[in-house]
């Protein structure tokens, strides 16, 4: 923040100037006080532009546009004067440091925080488009870091979503680091670009990185439409999140209300309070509220010594003089901060500068060389200012390369070294369940039994049909057509229970109960007649999203640290055995259970190097024996390292969807020999389904593989868009459909096409749920529920909803084939009769 020049207005409009907060090719901007003391910030265009009569056109049209947009994430438009002779624009001042800024002082902002911060943005977003907008240059120095939240800034190249341009035609707008494969290619953008550039820009609050640096000019374009982010340094469930923005196919990205959801399930007004900035950039929002407090003196004291309010016979110091006197109260001790928020419309800036200055940057929206800018002035994202108001630089490359540091490192999970068996712990000392209701839950022990190690591939149970897990679609999905209506209403829930978040894991039945697992890392048992009450609670399992697996007479899950697997009696919830493979390994995810008494497991094997901890790790399979307590591993073949795995598991073969698109099948008894692999391509979805001795894998097509063999039993092929998802029961075999949405049904052992049932828009990442006399799959928004489909006519028959929008908090349904559905949405599970 620098103080006034004498060739800079002293007023315009009803607002008098106080500092400079910057400058760019455009104009400066300044820190003004209107005349009921409000502060705000004024974009002043310069004076050779104002000449052009095209641009006040534009400009005209783009106050228009930005005064247009609400919300509570957004700085407002207060007043403008497009039409005098210098044009100008004010806005609401925001207090806050960009999110270029405090990443580049700090490193990367912790996990809550950008949760929080996709929240509010995405919040930005839905208020922009609303209005028939596309921001079109959402980066880290267009996102302010306010105390109660952020605000997404800069609407200087939006674009009106009917496709009129309200800025040129025939440039490249936006920021190389942070543009959508549309942009790159010159396409037109609509919402879903923000929403790409939004994943960015998370990605770099997480990582202190753009998602796709290393690269400059044609190939960081090429990066963007070609290449995938590079999300290693951003942590769950942000990486998730983050690669639902990240479709190339902007059809299928992921809304911003559904993406505001996903960050803040409870809204984002829930987490964007007083302390969602972690300490340093709250330090950051003090200095330059200082800032602008002590810029307020200053012109005060300028007008009383201008005799402008000034009582008789008071003598005042020189403005000099109070410049050279005052640090800001509020500014903490050391700590330089910029003193101002920039408001500018940098993307003006970008799309004339070569118009009017016959300068072209390499990089759109960057700083570039002083002619650019004006009167050699940098672009005004470009600087902050210390608390007592001396300028300093502060390079835009911070926004590329940023520094590699978190704020707050996440703590290291405990291992125990020396594990001894104990009894269950229990009774009035343990802590209470969500629900008061809810009986006294049992808990996992601290104490763990040793156990020896082998080395073996394993794998888990199959019953009639066993179906894998499934990823993000990379296909168009289409709508469903105008007869895709139920039938009729769907059935009232028999009960609804409600307790804390429920995990990403469909329940499992047993004797007559469902077994789910609940935040913050619980085991509940419901009646499937009335489940509005847990029969028993068991806390202490890991919050991995995999279903309970029921091995060796005990529902089987891991431990919340370190390489731990516990049995909880499934009739009682008393702990039956707790067994801890030592600090050599690391589990992570149940795969599945065989046998009766084997359970697979998803892992790492660690190697420690004295006292600098772990060195490496390699993702290893484990096959557990209960009944002998031996731990069985082998590392995964290379092509499938960083490939999750989805295995359909069986006495016998271990079956999966490898790194290199092959089925893949492993022996389950042995070393974990490789029996075939049946080459499928790019477009195999990980989600395998095993029905008696025969495997099915789809993508444009539908491929039943022998079990033993390998060998190809039939295929059928999609006549257009893809099979996404799979569900199997009886002699017949289930997969969604993307273009048109819906269902079909085949003859398991041929691949007859028994019906095809269209529905609307699907949710095609999920199973298809069997029941005996329907097939349940969720729709793609949450807030529209699930349908049902009778499995012998292919009828559409409901819709069940609780119109509730969870984000990335997907339905999870399950059934136990005696008319028990189990349908599980965010913090509530509802038992339907579907008999």
């Amino acid at each position: 923040m620098r103080s006034l020049r004498p060739e800079d207005p002293q007023q315009l409009g009803p607002y008098r100037l106080l500092a400079r907060l910057g400058a760019g090719g455009m104009g400066r901007v300044y820190l003004a006080r209107s005349a009921d003391g409000r502060t705000v910030a004024v974009k002043v265009i310069r004076p050779e532009m104002a000449e052009d009569s095209n641009f006040r056109i534009r400009f005209r049209r783009e106050v228009a546009a930005a005064a247009a947009v609400g919300g509570v994430y957004t700085a407002p438009v207060l007043d403008a004067a497009p039409d005098a002779e210098t044009p100008w624009l004010a806005t609401a001042y925001v207090a806050g440091p960009t999110l270029a800024e405090a990443v580049a002082e700090h490193g990367p902002l912790p996990v809550e925080t950008v949760l929080a911060l996709g929240a509010g943005i995405a919040e930005a977003l839905t208020a922009v488009h609303a209005e028939g907008l596309v921001h079109r240059d959402l980066k880290p120095s267009n996102v302010l870091l306010a105390a109660d939240g952020p605000r997404v800034i800069d609407f200087g190249i939006v674009r009106a979503r009917d496709g009129y341009e309200l800025t040129g035609d025939g440039s490249l707008f936006g920021s190389l680091d942070y543009m959508c494969p549309e942009q790159a290619t010159g396409e037109q953008m609509g919402p879903e670009g923000d929403v790409f550039c939004l994943g960015s820009v998370l990605a770099f609050a997480a990582s202190g990185h753009p998602p796709f640096g290393g690269a400059a000019g044609a190939a960081l374009l090429y990066q963007v439409v070609h290449g995938s982010a590079d999300l290693t340094q951003v942590p769950e469930p942000l990486d998730k999140i983050i690669s639902l923005c990240h479709t190339k196919d902007p059809a299928l990205r992921i809304d911003p209300d559904r993406l505001s959801a996903a960050c803040a399930p409870g809204g984002a007004d829930q987490v964007l309070t007083e302390g969602w900035l972690p300490g340093p950039v709250a330090d950051m929002i003090a200095a330059r509220r200082a800032a602008a407090a002590l810029a307020e003196r200053r012109a005060t004291a300028t007008d009383l010594v201008r005799g402008e309010g000034a009582p008789d016979g008071v003598r005042t110091a020189e403005p000099a003089a109070l410049a050279d006197a005052a640090e800001p109260e509020s500014a903490a001790p050391g700590r330089p901060g910029s003193a101002y928020a920039t408001v500018g419309w940098p993307g003006y800036d970008t799309a004339l500068a070569g118009e009017h200055a016959g300068a072209a940057t390499g990089r759109p929206g960057g700083s570039g060389p002083a002619g650019a800018g004006g009167a050699g002035e940098p672009d005004e994202g470009a600087f902050r200012a210390d608390g007592a108001g001396a300028l300093a630089a502060e390079p835009r490359e911070a926004e590329r390369h940023g520094p590699g540091r978190r704020l707050q490192e996440r703590p290291e999970r405990a291992t125990d070294l020396d594990p001894v068996r104990a009894g269950a712990r229990g009774g009035a000392d343990d802590p209470v369940p969500e629900r008061s209701a809810t009986p006294t839950p049992h808990r996992a022990r601290t104490t763990r039994s040793r156990v020896s190690r082998r080395t073996l591939l394993t794998a888990a149970a199959a019953g009639t049909a066993v179906i894998g897990g499934a990823a993000v679609l990379a296909a168009r999905r289409r709508p469903g057509g105008p007869g895709a209506r139920p039938a009729g209403p769907a059935p009232e829930p028999a009960w609804v229970f409600r307790g804390g978040p429920l995990l990403q894991a469909p329940a499992v039945f047993h004797n007559g109960t469902a077994l789910l697992k609940t935040r913050p890392g619980t085991m509940v048992c419901l009646d499937v007649t009335n489940g509005a009450q847990p029969r028993w609670v068991y806390q202490g399992i890991s919050l991995s999203p995999t279903p309970v697996l029921l091995a060796n007479d005990a529902a089987v899950a891991l431990g919340g640290t370190g390489a731990t697997l516990i049995g909880v009696d499934p009739a009682g919830g008393t702990e039956r055995f707790t067994l801890d493979f030592g600090e050599d390994y690391q589990f992570d995810q149940l795969l599945g259970s065989y046998d009766d008494y084997s359970v697979s497991v998803l892992g790492a094997s660690l190697r420690r190097s004295g006292e600098q901890g772990v060195a490496t790790s390699t993702s290893t399979v484990f096959g557990v024996d209960l009944r002998t307590r031996r731990a069985l591993v082998i590392p995964i073949d290379p092509e499938d390292v960083g490939v999750p795995l989805h295995p359909v598991i069986t006495s016998d073969y271990f079956v999966y969807a490898d790194g290199l698109r092959n089925v893949a099948a492993r022996n389950t008894h042995d070393d974990g020999t490789l029996r075939w692999r049946h080459q499928v391509g790019y477009d195999l979805r990980p989600g395998l389904a095993v029905l008696g001795r025969t495997v099915f894998a789809i993508g444009s097509e539908f491929i039943a593989l022998d079990l033993t063999t390998g060998r190809v039993r039939w295929q059928a092929k999609a006549e257009r868009g893809m099979f996404a998802s799979l569900g199997a029961g009886g002699n017949t075999v289930y997969a969604t459909g993307t273009d048109p949405y819906g269902v079909y049904a085949f003859n398991a052992a041929n691949g007859t096409r028994r019906w095809f049932c269209e529905t609307p828009r699907l949710n095609v990442d999920s199973p298809i749920a069997v029941g005996a006399h329907a097939v349940y799959v969720p729709a793609y928004e949450n807030k529209d529920g699930f349908y049902a489909i009778d499995t012998a006519s292919g009828r559409l028959l409901w819709n069940f909803t609780d119109g509730r929008e969870t984000g990335v908090n997907d339905w999870q349904l399950s059934c136990d084939g005696n008319g028990h559905l189990v349908a599980q949405h965010f913090d509530r599970a509802y038992g339907l009769p579907v008999t």
